[in-house]
């Protein structure tokens, strides 16, 4: 969590006090649980148009593949 403190200038402890909140806000309990629910609510929270989910319907980073 260095990383994006760095980039937002605010403190590490900062950056997990709000990830804590968002995690609690959408009723998680982890932070896992929270980046499984983004991914699977991409498309309908991207608001970039040239985002490849829109033409897919998969969010970037994930592949639909058939089962062998």
């Amino acid at each position: 969590m260095t990383a994006p403190a760095r980039e937002l200038g605010i403190t590490e402890r900062t950056v997990k006090a709000h990830i804590a909140r968002i995690v609690e806000k959408l009723e998680q309990q982890t932070r896992l649980q929270v980046a499984v629910l983004a991914a699977l609510a991409h498309e309908q929270l991207c608001s970039d148009p040239r985002c490849e989910c829109h033409e897919t319907g998969v969010p970037p980073g994930f592949s639909v593949t058939a089962a062998a």
